[in-house]
This record gives C-alpha cells, structure tokens and sequence, in this order.
C-alpha cells in the first residue's frame, strides 16, 4: 500500500488536495479509473496522512476532517527528522506564497530523503513567487498539477519540463458540486430577506502583502469602495441578471486577512444596502448562493464563472477612479 502525506498551509492549494483525497480514497470497482492515479504513479486504496498547517485547517474542518497539526518547527534538521518519521512513498503538496515558505522547505527535504513530491498549483496568479525563496533561488518539486494550459508557459520558464505538467482541472469545483450541498446554507447564516440580492465581495489580502514592501495598482480597499458606491448609486442592475432588489452585501474575508480589517464597514449600511461580514461555510458554498461575486484577484471570481453565477471585477473599476473603462 502507498503511504501518501498531503501537506499544505495555502487556502486555495488545500482546497485542491480536500479534492484529491476524495479521489484516491473511493473505494469500489471504479477506485482507480481516475488519471490522476497514472499522474501521481500510486495504486488504488493508498494509505492517507494529512498535515495542515494555519489556514488549512479551517479548510479541512469546513469539509468535515481533522488534520494534523504541523509542529512549531523551523530548522530543515527538524524537518528532515519529522518527515522522515511518517516513512511517505510520495508527498503532496499545495505551493506557498510570499508570507511563509514550508511547502518549499518540505520539497528541499523530500529531495534528500529521496521523496518523490507533487505540488498542486490552483492559480494562475504570481506564480513565480511560489517557486523562488527570499533570496530569488528556485526551488522546484518533482512535479507539478495546474487547473489548466494558461499556467503552463510561467512554469516552464521556471525549469519545469513538460513532462513533470500534469492538467488536473479544478478538483475542488467537481468534488463541491458532486457533494449536492445546500446552496442556501450561506443564504441563511447571511440573514438574507427575501427579494435582497446578495452580492459577494471576495477579499485579497493586498494590504497585507503591501506590508511587506510588495506594490500594486490597487487594493482591496479600494475595490470595496468602488462596489459600494456602484450600489448605492442603482447601478448594481448592470451586472445583476433578473430581479434587482435591496443589496445585502457581504463581505467574505480571505483567510490571511489580518482579522477586524473591515470592521469598519457594517456602520456604511443604509436602507438600502446592508453591509455585513462572514467566512461562514466552504468559499463555493458562499459563491453559489450569491447573486453576484465581486473582488480583484481572487479565485471565487474563477469559481463563480464556472458555475454560472454573476462577477465583476472590479479592479479596472478602481483604477479608473469610478470611471468605468
């Protein structure tokens, strides 16, 4: 039997792998005809640790597993030694970004130990930063999963070759929709009233990069404003399909948001437009019982497109100054 340790810390990433351990843990005549057990070389019924660590662990729970906890450790000598203990045939992992580097330290590990490593990529977004260290070296696991071509050339210009780029598709999006959840599970916790439409606004956390000397165009701040100033202007019914009544906006934050970021908020509602703020519930539980899904970069911008379910983005918005392009 294949002993596998998924490990991950990034939001989206784990996601990806709540996805994957469905997959490679059914069971039954069908349990290996998925191509993800050629990809990753492993038999059917494989034997499944997982480690989370920080944000991964809310993803885990929210799909009813307990994790791991990954330990207080920082020296590659200790992570060698902890890794080492489990005995894994393979790791899977999610990739990291600029606020914390393990996934890279568990690739840098895996190779001495002679681990095969799989690391599953879920954007398209600033993917070189999360195969470069702080000092700009790049540091590569044995192979790579990506959702679709469009990550493929920034890959390849990393050192990857082809055959390490694997197309998984969106794992996370097949295994929420197969699971028939409530779509109006968020509807409620939101308070909801009939005939509001309830537009999601999906954070970024810009602010918290821009603390740590990175740059952008515009922030998630500014996103915010510019949404609420459309709705209470009337001009919501220019992104909204049907019936456009009172706006119930919520705000979702991202999970590396520093917490009461946008407290502030919920005091701007009006009669019109109640403001409120909720991480209730899986991000595609809160994308399908939105009207509109609303951000800058986020991923539920992407989840919210495949499903069929309304978005703006609104970054161009922002950079124009209230001026649409």
């Amino acid at each position: 039997m294949t002993k596998i340790l998924f490990f991950s810390r990034d939001p989206g990433g784990t996601n990806q792998l709540v996805a994957l351990r469905s997959i490679l843990s059914e069971q039954g005549e069908g349990a290996k005809s998925h191509p993800l057990f050629d990809h990753l070389n492993i038999s059917a019924g494989p034997n499944i640790i997982v480690i989370a660590k920080d944000y991964a662990h809310v993803i885990w729970r929210q799909n009813e597993f307990e994790a791991l906890d990954w330990p207080d450790i920082s020296s590659e000598e200790d992570v060698t030694s902890y890794l080492d203990s489990f005995s894994p045939d393979h790791i899977i992992t999610s990739t990291c970004h600029v606020d914390d580097r393990t996934e890279q330290m568990v690739w840098r590990v895996a190779k001495r130990l002679a681990i095969k490593v799989t690391a599953f990529l879920d954007s398209h977004h600033n993917i070189a930063v999360r195969f470069k260290d702080d000092q700009g070296e790049v540091i590569l696991p044995d192979q790579v999963s990506v959702i679709d071509e469009a990550a493929i050339p920034a890959l390849l210009s990393l050192g990857f070759v082809k055959r390490d780029i694997f197309i998984s598709g969106d794992l996370y999006q097949n295994y929420f929709i197969s699971r028939q959840r409530d779509k109006s599970l968020a509807a409620r916790e939101w308070e909801a009233r009939k005939g509001e439409s309830l537009i999601l606004f999906a954070s970024d956390y810009i602010h918290e990069m821009q603390a740590m000397g990175f740059t952008f165009e515009v922030t998630e701040f500014e996103c915010l404003d510019r949404l609420i100033d459309i709705l209470n202007a009337g001009e919501g019914r220019k992104y909204l399909k049907g019936n456009c009544g009172p706006y119930r906006l919520i705000i979702r934050p991202h999970p590396k948001d520093t917490p009461g970021k946008y407290d502030d908020y919920p005091r701007r509602s009006t009669q019109k437009l109640v403001i409120v703020i909720s991480a209730i519930g899986a991000s595609l539980e809160a994308v399908m019982s939105a009207d509109l899904v609303a951000g800058l970069g986020s991923s539920l911008l992407n989840e919210a497109k495949a499903l069929g379910v309304d978005i703006l983005a609104l970054g161009p918005l922002a950079k124009k100054n209230g001026q649409e392009p």
